[in-house]
């Protein structure tokens, strides 16, 4: 069964290679050319996906971090001083902020104290916006799960049509030599 697999994957692979005329072709080469160019479009579609979740989750890390530091920079009385910082933590806290603005937090990047409310706005509008990634990377995980079923439902398909088709053949193979 496995060297007949080989031979027909051989076929395929030099039907896409010559771009023949599919109407001389057996079941067995057409199902599987139909098959492999299904599943390696959902593997694509499916690293594309996992691409684009795996990027957006860094955006959700960076804005936790950027939230752990806020916190850390926060005094006793809840406000947010950074214009004492040292140049160096300036520029880096600085960079954080404008980035964090690029990924849709409504702030001002130059704003360097905040009072408590205005602390706990900037803390809240970061959370939004972390809430709002996180609902696309969920929406996103369930493409990922659908494609990957579709996967697995397009190669269990092709087994079951493969297999009556191996089976006849080698129930004629078996009729043949009988006589």
């Amino acid at each position: 069964m496995a060297d007949k697999v080989e031979d027909v994957l051989s076929e395929v692979e030099g039907i896409k290679e010559k771009k023949t005329d599919h109407k001389h072709l057996t079941h067995e080469s057409l199902v599987l050319l139909i098959t492999t160019d299904r599943l390696h479009k959902l593997e694509n579609d499916s690293r594309k996906e996992l691409s684009e979740l795996r990027d957006r989750q860094k955006k959700v890390t960076f804005l936790h971090k950027l939230t752990k530091t806020l916190h850390a920079s926060t005094s006793a009385k809840g406000e947010l001083d950074h214009s004492k910082l040292p140049a160096d933590q300036l520029a880096e806290l600085k960079e954080m902020m404008k980035e964090a603005k690029e990924l849709g937090v409504e702030l001002s990047e130059d704003k360097l104290k905040y009072n408590n409310e205005e602390r706990e706005r900037l803390i809240e509008n970061i959370r939004m916006t972390i809430e709002d990634l996180n609902v696309q990377n969920e929406m996103q995980l369930q493409m990922v799960t659908r494609l990957t079923n579709e996967r697995y439902e397009s190669y269990q398909m092709a087994r079951s049509i493969l297999k009556p088709l191996h089976d006849d053949k080698m129930n004629k193979a078996r009729a043949m030599t009988l006589r």
